[in-house]
């Protein structure tokens, strides 16, 4: 058996929890054998909470000093790009949380690396790791939609006054020069990768951008909506909500094919405790074979969508993210998120930017 890949993990903020239970509960395939943070209150603590001897605060001198053969970067957005560069240059494979990074000309700047030092780069884009996105890619692929005709996705998320974190660090997802943005690039990125990985690329965008709430940094937006034209033909909308009061529910996303629909539903309490976060609850499907009578178009009966365990080794996406890119560290395989695949979450994110910034139609090629 091939041994471990042994991980330094660099950022022991909020995301890095979701990412530890790979580690914990597969020895045998991954062993987080060194750890990373600019606060070192924060990696000291993690450390003895995770029972990783080898704790840094200097991120050049885990990459010389540290038994590991790659790292996964759970930083802030900002940090992605010269973290991901550095570690290939050191001949280490990266795995860095979403957003691939905050501007087009970093995302290439990570590529061009990894293929120079002849390592593997995957952002972790969780979404595309469930049971869940499996079935329903395995639909699609087997045309039991038809033509997919469009795609619809919403974010909402409640506003209010900014949170202060753990050791002091203040919540900078609502700052553009660290976030690379608003709304979009915190919660819509998963959404529009989860798109992109059903349907296929985007070609060209409009949308319109708004930062309503004083707390907003440097343009980050909290209001987004905008049109997505895939290359299939499809024909997407997105809206991204970050200041509302009350909504019914907090993300959801539907598919329209000529021969069916897929929707999602509202987790469920019980989805909200297997420790993974709960974008959705369940995912329904109805088929036009199945619904004949066209006058109940409206109010269909949907079934749940049948997944298979064994498609995947947990129902946790960001385990199954985690021992994808081991394996494809191993392998050689390009991962389904590679960086050369992810570079299209960030052009359709930075395209709507720039449409909200003219008022025209973007085509993605021309960024």
């Amino acid at each position: 058996m091939a041994k471990p890949l042994k991980v330094g993990l660099v950022g022991t903020g909020g995301i890095s929890r979701r990412h530890l239970p790979a580690y914990q509960q597969f020895p045998d395939q991954v062993q987080l054998t060194a750890a990373c943070d600019i606060v070192e209150d924060a990696v000291i603590e993690f450390g003895k909470r995770n029972q990783v001897d080898a704790i840094y605060t200097d991120f050049g001198k885990m990459l010389r000093e540290a038994d590991i053969d790659a790292v996964d970067i759970c930083t802030a957005h900002n940090a992605h790009a010269p973290l991901a560069i550095a570690a290939a240059e050191a001949g280490k494979h990266a795995i860095t949380e979403k957003p691939m990074a905050i501007s087009l000309d970093e995302c290439r700047q990570m590529i061009a690396a990894a293929d120079k030092a002849g390592v593997t780069l995957m952002v972790a884009q969780h979404l595309r790791h469930t049971l869940e996105a499996k079935a329903v890619k395995r639909m699609l692929d087997e045309g039991a939609l038809g033509t997919v005709q469009a795609v619809k996705t919403h974010a909402i998320q409640g506003g209010g006054r900014p949170r202060i974190r753990t050791h002091g660090i203040s919540n900078w997802g609502r700052d553009k020069a660290v976030a690379g943005g608003g709304i979009l690039m915190m919660v819509s990125v998963h959404h529009i990768d989860l798109l992109r990985y059903y349907v296929g690329d985007v070609t060209r965008v409009s949308g319109i951008c708004q930062s309503i709430q004083p707390h907003m940094l440097n343009g980050a937006e909290d209001m987004a909506s905008a049109t997505l034209e895939f290359e299939s033909g499809a024909v997407g909308n997105l809206f991204a909500n970050g200041t509302t009061y009350l909504a019914p529910e907090g993300s959801s996303y539907q598919i329209f094919g000529s021969s069916g629909t897929i929707v999602s539903t509202r987790p469920t309490a019980e989805q909200r405790e297997i420790g993974a976060i709960p974008h959705f609850g369940d995912i329904l499907y109805r088929l036009r074979e199945d619904n004949p009578d066209m006058s109940t178009v409206q109010n269909p009966q949907f079934d749940p969508i049948a997944t298979d365990p064994e498609d995947l080794p947990t129902a946790n996406g960001f385990i199954n993210e985690i021992l994808h890119f081991a394996d494809c560290c191993r392998t050689g395989e390009e991962p389904i998120s590679s960086g050369r695949d992810n570079i299209g979450t960030i052009k359709t994110i930075m395209g709507i930017y720039e449409s909200s910034r003219t008022g025209e139609w973007v085509d993605l090629d021309s960024l």
